[in-house]
């Protein structure tokens, strides 16, 4: 694809980088060219940022945009089944990113907290992809770790009046042998005496069905005699199919009477699906009650035992572990759609830039859950191996499996925002040197959020007559086999039908066999409901001062939050519970200065100095006056295991001063040699603490386990690394080797969060090693690459004592694409994910071995046609 770099668009630090105006024309092609536009791009910025150019996304397999900004340094990604979700920025939370559509706030349609899942957007149809680092004031305060910036295409961004472009693949999966499709097209079209009418529209849509198997344990704590020094109560392990669908669409109408005003119509709108079904096996065998319990023996080695216990036998109760056996089928849908008016007017030195946005994200959650249990007597275990096996001597039949619990949930979010801001820009090249000016602006932007969740629960008959087995009513399935780890199968079995579950359950659930949980149900439609409210007004004034090879830019932003919370609480009182609505208001401002110095003392080198103040929100349920409360029947007959979270309507926000710099060395045509150290500095960070009671009775009923979870205030958390980035085209050696070229990348972060507790931890999504290398190579008709990428452990959550950490484990990613072009035209090309087959992994504690979560994808393979004129 042939483009053009528009000079102007690379003043990353200005809320007007999307409508800027084409100054000088760089002709391009390929992937060398990609490289070229991100490269000067990132040179011109006033602030520090890293750019993906539009052909650069699609230079390897990334599935969304979070995969293709993982590329740059300073980005880990969270992945969910494979698929990159969401980024942290030089060791910040996502949540504290500020995420962004032509520079509007695009919000969240996740419902809950503010972290973008970036997986709900692809990136084939933006023009680049930004990730501001040091801010200027003229961008929103929100984002201690960043700013990422999704710029959608305009028919001002090709070389050429006309343009298309057009995408088809199909792939191979090697967990489920399904056949994947992606594809996306795009038409720009300048017309008018001058080309003063321009038009771009774009489309993208994919869907794969893939396969899973993963292993998940609860709960690890120290057990002296065990090897890993300590032992899990149970062990999970699961059969995931999931069909995730993409459809995308982006539109552009840009009006340009004359070189002095423009004005433009935008929009951007992307849903994901998904449809998920998942069998879970579940065998308690470590429980405190058992492993202190004459029942319970291991070996000498420490790593091998066995645990006795009595089967049971059809409806009636065994004694020692217990099997349980869950159904899900989950529907999942999230959509964003932003649509932008404004325009461009320059009236001798003076500009004003201005527009009006409305966006509106929504979420809706349906799913099903069907439990049996049993007990199946004798198991036996063996921990000789990091994917550890328990395994009971003889398995459950249908026959013992005892309908324990169904649930029916229905969760719905949705997230309508309005906002306006005007910029008037001085120009003071005539007093300072060229490109320096004198800024101001104001912003205002509404939102309401809404969250409403149904979950409805029934449990078993009351007595041996109204309860029933999977046999009973033939609602077993054929057993299936998960490979947590390759070549090492786990036997599911016996399975619940989906299909006959179903039915049954529509035609029985009015009558004796399905007994409403009213508390449990009232309680989870009503705590975990909220609606906020929230206003933030902003206002801003700032210079860039050209002085030489030394360029100064001051400024000032002052941003004013009012929020009014509103959620539901349970009061029981003489075995009598009420809703009562709970409300609660709060307001906070923020100065937020900064000061960026930039040094040119060559046209090849760079320095970049810069103190800002930024901020970072909480998320809304961490602001939720009410709590979430969720229980099943414990293992030992009248206890419950359950799980709840409260919200924390006076969370103070985020507050970081940030310090940078930067030295970076253009020495050849798409080369760079760049070095970044950062620190930040932040008061009130927001934390999850959570922590597992055993024993406490809540609202009438006994936890054999309570796993609790709240927000609340840290005294105050740093953060400090470097990052470094090297990239070259070898077109000074001889022949067929001039095609080569490299990029690398590498951060390194450490942080310090310190608890209310005392003890101190790492900010979670903190990846203390995030590392990169891609070989690529471009040479006649052929174009290739191959590229490697470690994400390093960081912190899930932090428990109450350090052995409860959770942690995600490293991260390996390698992936290929190669390209041959057959005419001018037509490109043919060929793509592998995951060559590896790297699992994602968590684990407890400080202790790899303590897995919590050992998830297994598989390779996956694409062939494709690229057509564009």
């Amino acid at each position: 694809m042939r483009s053009y770099l528009l000079a102007g668009v690379a003043a990353l630090g200005l809320p007007g980088a999307a409508q800027a105006q084409a100054t000088d024309e760089i002709v391009v092609t390929g992937q060398r060219a990609q490289q070229e536009r991100a490269i000067e791009a990132k040179r011109n910025a006033i602030g520090i940022a890293d750019v993906a150019a539009g052909d650069e996304i699609g230079r390897l397999p990334d599935r969304n945009v979070a995969e293709a900004v993982e590329r740059l340094p300073g980005v880990g990604v969270t992945y969910d089944q494979g698929e990159g979700r969401y980024v942290a920025v030089r060791g910040v939370p996502s949540d504290l990113n500020g995420y962004t559509v032509n520079g509007i706030e695009i919000g969240n349609p996740d419902g809950l907290d503010r972290k973008l899942p970036l997986d709900v957007i692809s990136g084939q149809l933006l023009n680049r992809i930004e990730v501001i680092k040091a801010r200027t004031p003229d961008l929103d305060g929100q984002g201690i770790g960043g700013t990422i910036n999704l710029v959608t295409q305009t028919a001002y961004d090709f070389r050429n009046p006309f343009a298309f472009t057009a995408n088809a693949q199909i792939g191979y999966q090697e967990l489920n042998d399904d056949r994947p499709i992606r594809g996306d097209a795009a038409i720009a079209k300048r017309f008018g005496g001058d080309e003063q009418f321009g038009i771009a529209l774009g489309a993208s849509y994919s869907k794969r069905t893939f396969s899973s198997y993963g292993l998940y344990p609860d709960d690890w704590r120290p057990v002296t005699a065990a090897a890993r020094g300590g032992l899990p109560i149970n062990i999970k392990y699961t059969d995931y199919s999931l069909t995730r669908e993409r459809i995308g669409a982006t539109g552009s109408f840009d009006w340009r009477p004359s070189e002095d005003h423009q004005f433009y119509l935008r929009g951007i709108y992307s849903r994901f699906t998904e449809e998920e079904y998942r069998q879970r096996y579940r065998l308690d065998f470590a429980t405190d009650a058992l492993v202190n319990s004459p029942a319970f023996r291991l070996n000498a080695d420490g790593q091998t035992g066995s645990v006795t216990g009595t089967p049971n036998i059809g409806v009636g109760n065994g004694t020692g572990p217990e099997r349980r056996q869950d159904l899900r089928q989950e529907y999942k849908e999230k959509s964003v759609l932003a649509g932008m008016l404004g325009g461009s007017s320059q009236f001798d030195a003076l500009r004003l830039d201005y527009v009006l946005a409305r966006v509106h994200n929504e979420v809706r959650e349906p799913n099903q859950l069907w439990q049996f249990r049993c007990n199946p007597g004798t198991v036996d275990f063996d921990f000789s191996n990091e994917v550890f096996r328990a395994q009971p001597r003889s398995e459950c039949t249908p026959a013992q499996m005892n309908f324990r619990q169904y649930t029916e949930q229905n969760e719905r979010g949705d997230e309508d925002s309005w906002q306006g801001k005007i910029d008037l820009t001085y120009d003071m090249a005539g007093m300072f040197g060229d490109g320096s000016f004198l800024k101001g602006g104001a912003k205002y932007r509404t939102t309401d959020k809404d969250f409403d969740a149904r979950n409805d629960t029934w449990t078993r008959g009351a007595n041996a007559a109204n309860r029933f087995t999977l046999a009973q009513f033939g609602l077993a399935g054929d057993p299936v086999l998960s490979y947590p780890e390759k070549g090492r199968p786990y036997p599911v079995a016996p399975v619940i039908d989906l299909d006959r579950i179903r039915d049954f359950t529509a035609a029985n659930l009015a009558g004796p066999l399905f007994v409403k949980d009213a508390a449990a149900s009232l309680n989870n439609a009503t705590v975990n409901d909220f609606v906020i409210d929230e206003d933030v007004s902003a206002g801003y004034a700032m210079a860039n001062l050209v002085l030489g090879d030394v360029t100064v830019t001051p400024g000032l932003r002052y941003e004013r939050t009012k929020l009014k919370i509103a959620g539901f609480r349970l009061d029981t009182r003489a075995g009598v519970t009420t809703v009562v609505p709970a409300t609660s208001r709060n307001s906070y401002g923020n100065w937020l200065p900064s000061l960026i110095v930039r040094i040119a003392p060559s046209a090849q080198t760079i320095f970049r100095l810069a103190y800002t103040r930024s901020i970072g929100r909480p998320n809304y349920n961490q602001l939720s006056p009410s709590g979430s409360l969720s229980y099943e029947a414990g293992t030992a007959p009248g206890t419950f295991e359950g799980s709840i979270s409260y919200g924390n309507p006076d969370l103070k926000p985020y507050r970081s001063e940030n310090l940078d710099m930067s030295a970076e060395w253009y020495f050849a045509k798409g080369g760079l040699l760049s070095v970044g150290v950062f620190a930040k500095f932040i008061k009130n960070p927001i934390f999850s603490q959570a922590f597992t009671q055993n024993g406490v009775t809540l609202d009438g009923r006994t936890y054999a386990i309570l796993r609790t979870t709240q927000p609340l205030n840290a005294d105050r958390g740093d953060i400090i690394g470097i990052e470094a980035q090297y990239q070259q085209q070898f077109t000074f050696l001889p022949g067929l080797l001039s095609g080569f070229g490299i990029s690398l990348n590498g951060t390194y972060t450490d942080s310090t969060l310190r608890l209310p507790t005392g003890r101190t931890s790492t900010f979670p999504q903190q990846s203390r090693y995030l590392y990169g290398a891609e070989l690529f190579y471009q040479k006649g008709r052929i174009e290739g690459s191959i590229a490697y990428h470690n994400t390093g452990k960081s912190l899930l959550a932090a428990g109450a004592i350090a052995f409860q950490d959770q942690h995600n484990n490293d991260l390996r990613r390698l992936d290929a694409k190669i390209s041959v072009s057959i005419t001018d035209n037509i490109r043919l090309y060929a793509e592998a994910q995951n060559l590896t087959d790297e699992p994602t992994r968590q684990y407890q504690g400080d202790r790899t071995d303590w897995v919590i979560q050992n998830e297994r994808y598989g390779r996956a393979y694409y062939g494709g046609v690229s057509v564009n004129f």
